[in-house]
C-alpha cells in the first residue's frame, strides 16, 4: 500500500550553491533519489501559464496533434499507447499522450526540429515555451554544481571540480535533453482496466525536473528506503520564504548520474497510478517534465571523486569500454518505441 497523507522527500532550498545545500542534496540523492526542490525562480504565474498551454494543445484535434509524431530523434508527439515504458511487465503501451520537444538550443530555447505550427500562432505560447526550456536547463545546471560540490569532485587539468558536470553539458551543443508536456486522461475515459497510467521504470538521462498540479497526484516512487511504494504528494509553495512562487519541483536522478557515480546516486524506480480518488471521479492528470542529458558525446566516464572511486566494480567503475551519452539513449529508446537498434 502506498501512503497517501505523508512526504517520503526532503524538501531542499537550492537558492544558494554552498556545502549546506550540498550536503542536503547528496543526502536525498543518495538515499530516496528523489526530492523536491525550492528556491528555484519560477513563479506561480508562469507554471499556471504553462499548464493551460499544455491542456489546451492536447485538446487539439487527435489529427492534427500527429502530422507531428515522434521520430527517432525522440522528438515530436506520441498518441495513446505509443510509448511503453515497462516493456518486460506491459504488453499494451501506456495510456497516455506527449509532446516532445527534442534536439534543443539552450542559448535560444529552440529546437532545431519542426514543432507544431499552434505555437507559432500565438508568439506569447513560443514565448513561453522558450522561456521554460532555457530556465530549465539553468536550473539543472545549477542543481548539478551543487551535487559536484557535495560529492567533492576534485580539480582536473580539464577543469575545477564544481565545473566537472556541467562542462558536459554545454547550451549549444547535442544533447538527448528533451521538454515534455504529458496528458493522462480520466480512468474512465481510456483504458479503464488500466490502474497504472505510466509503467515502472528509471529515467534515462542524468535528472529529471517535474512540474505537477495540486489535486493531480499520481507518481509513485519504489523507495530504496522503505522498500515499498510510496505516494509522492503535492507540495504548495512556502509563500512566506517564497513569495509568488511556484511550488516546488520533484527532482530525480536518473540513470546516467547513476552509472557515472558508480550507482551512489540513487535512480529510484517510479510510476504513474491513479489515486482511488481519481479512479472514481475520471479526473485526467497533467504534467510537465524536463530530462537533462549531458552532451551527446560526453563518456560516461568514473567521476574523480573519492566518493565515487570507493564503489568497486560497480556503474561506471567496473567498465573497460565506456558508452557516450547517445550510445546509453539510444538502447533505451529501442525498448521503449520498439525501435531498431
Amino acid at each position: 500500500m502506498c501512503s497517501s497523507t505523508s512526504n517520503p522527500l526532503k524538501i531542499v532550498d537550492v537558492t544558494s550553491v554552498d556545502e549546506k545545500t550540498a550536503e542536503e542534496l547528496l543526502e536525498a540523492a543518495t538515499s530516496q533519489g528523489f526530492l523536491f526542490i525550492e528556491g528555484h525562480d519560477f513563479s506561480k504565474e508562469e507554471v499556471d501559464m504553462l499548464f493551460e498551454v499544455s491542456k489546451e494543445f492536447f485538446a487539439l484535434p487527435d489529427s492534427y496533434k500527429e502530422k507531428y509524431l515522434i521520430d527517432s530523434s525522440n522528438h515530436g508527439y506520441t498518441n495513446y499507447g505509443g510509448e511503453n515504458l515497462d516493456p518486460s511487465s506491459q504488453k499494451k503501451g501506456d495510456p497516455k499522450e506527449a509532446l516532445n520537444f527534442c534536439c534543443l538550443d539552450f542559448l535560444s530555447g529552440l529546437s532545431s526540429r519542426p514543432i507544431p505550427d499552434w505555437f507559432n500562432e500565438d508568439p506569447a505560447r513560443l514565448k513561453l515555451v522558450q522561456s521554460t526550456i532555457k530556465k530549465l536547463y539553468g536550473l539543472s545546471i545549477k542543481i548539478l554544481n551543487i551535487l559536484a560540490l557535495g560529492l567533492k569532485i576534485e580539480d582536473t587539468d580539464e577543469c575545477k571540480g564544481i565545473d566537472w558536470f556541467n562542462s558536459r553539458y554545454l547550451a549549444s551543443k547535442e544533447s538527448g535533453s528533451t521538454f515534455r508536456f504529458l496528458h493522462y486522461p480520466g480512468q474512465k475515459s481510456l483504458n479503464p482496466e488500466a490502474v497504472i497510467r505510466a509503467g515502472a521504470h528509471t529515467d534515462y538521462g542524468s535528472m529529471t525536473l517535474l512540474f505537477q498540479q495540486e489535486n493531480q497526484e499520481g507518481l509513485e516512487i519504489y523507495s530504496p528506503v522503505s522498500k515499498k511504494w510510496e505516494a509522492v504528494p503535492f507540495v504548495p509553495a512556502n509563500s512566506q520564504k517564497f513569495p509568488n512562487s511556484a511550488p516546488p519541483i520533484v527532482v530525480n536522478i536518473a540513470d546516467q548520474l547513476s552509472y557515472w557515480t558508480a550507482g551512489l546516486l540513487k535512480s529510484t524506480i517510479h510510476r504513474v497510478r491513479f489515486p482511488a480518488k481519481f479512479q472514481e471521479t475520471d479526473q485526467d492528470r497533467y504534467s510537465i517534465v524536463f530530462f537533462s542529458h549531458p552532451n551527446d558525446e560526453s563518456l560516461l566516464e568514473p567521476v574523480p571523486s573519492e566518493l565515487v572511486r570507493a564503489r568497486k566494480g560497480r556503474g561506471a567503475n567496473k567498465e573497460s569500454t565506456l558508452l557516450t551519452a547517445k550510445q546509453h539513449l539510444d538502447k533505451r529508446l529501442a525498448a521503449t518505441y520498439g525501435w531498431q537498434y
